[in-house]
């Protein structure tokens, strides 16, 4: 899978031992004050196998309840050439994965993230950059921005122990990308982030989010691609129609509920970063 990231080394981890195993995660968040630590305290094994093909979603029963052999069947149709309804691919794998409240919920390290992007930004815009840095024991002396910014993904998102973590950090690689486009538009001064406005800090969040998405889903239905196109080309291509798909359904639903407007270090932000999740897999449980 490819990316646009400018980062590479820590943010993209070997993958852990235990990758092909089902993943740990937890229905609680930690609520740190301080600094940007937003992990989980404690960790509870899915219930659903990507390979269970009897999980159903109960969230919407006038709706039907897809398997994962439905998910698969419809990614498979679609890499193919069979068809080209990306809607129909992501509506199913999030039926097969439980329903847009079950998929937030086992979306423990994305939620931490986004809240550490958010916690980030707003503290650039209050406390300044350097400032923030400083308090992150991110050493700026002698170092270029982008090697300053590369670092900032450790503070967002610090484990990389499961597939989760990894989806969580390759996404917040991206969002922090973004910035950097931010600091090279500005004459690469890295002060210019304390500038970011509400327009560009939402544009982060749907970067983080349509990107997070997007490795979700792939990394549950790849394996599709690996089996079934042969072009590598063709691959990428199909790869980017899907994410562009995706991006688009999440911008509309980010743009209803501005995110960018929340209080991050407020202790409600648990609670609406999971409703953000919840809306945003809904947008793939819409389709018809």
């Amino acid at each position: 899978m490819g990316t646009s990231s400018i980062f590479n080394g820590p943010v993209n981890p070997l993958l852990p031992a235990d990758y092909n195993d089902a993943p740990s995660d937890s229905d609680d968040f930690s609520q740190t004050n301080d600094g940007l630590d937003t992990d989980t305290n404690s960790e509870q094994s899915e219930s659903n196998e990507i390979n269970n093909d009897e999980s159903s979603n109960l969230e919407h029963p006038g709706q039907p309840a897809y398997r994962w052999k439905d998910a698969k069947t419809e990614m498979t149709n679609y890499v193919k050439g069979n068809s080209s309804e990306r809607g129909k691919v992501m509506n199913r794998y999030v039926s097969a994965a439980g329903g847009s409240k079950q998929v937030s919920r086992l979306s423990s390290a994305g939620r931490n993230t986004a809240i550490g992007i958010g916690r980030l930004i707003q503290d650039f815009r209050n406390n300044g950059v350097e400032a923030t840095l400083e308090t992150l024991q991110i050493d700026c002396v002698g170092k270029g921005a982008k090697a300053v910014l590369s670092e900032l993904v450790n503070a967002i998102s610090q484990k990389a122990d499961s597939k989760e973590d990894i989806i969580a950090r390759g996404a917040a690689s991206e969002a922090i990308a973004e910035m950097y486009k931010i600091v090279v538009e500005n004459g690469g001064d890295i002060e210019a982030l304390r500038q970011i406005d509400e327009i560009a800090f939402r544009n982060i969040l749907e970067i983080f989010m349509s990107e997070y998405i997007f490795r979700k889903a792939m990394n549950d239905l790849q394996s599709r691609f690996e089996k079934y196109e042969n072009d590598p080309r063709e691959a990428v291509k199909k790869e980017q129609e899907l994410k562009d798909y995706i991006k688009v359904k999440v911008e509309l639903r980010i743009r209803e509920i501005r995110p960018e407007t929340y209080d991050y270090k407020s202790r409600s932000i648990f609670k609406e970063i999971e409703r953000l999740f919840i809306k945003c897999f809904q947008a793939f449980e819409d389709y018809i």
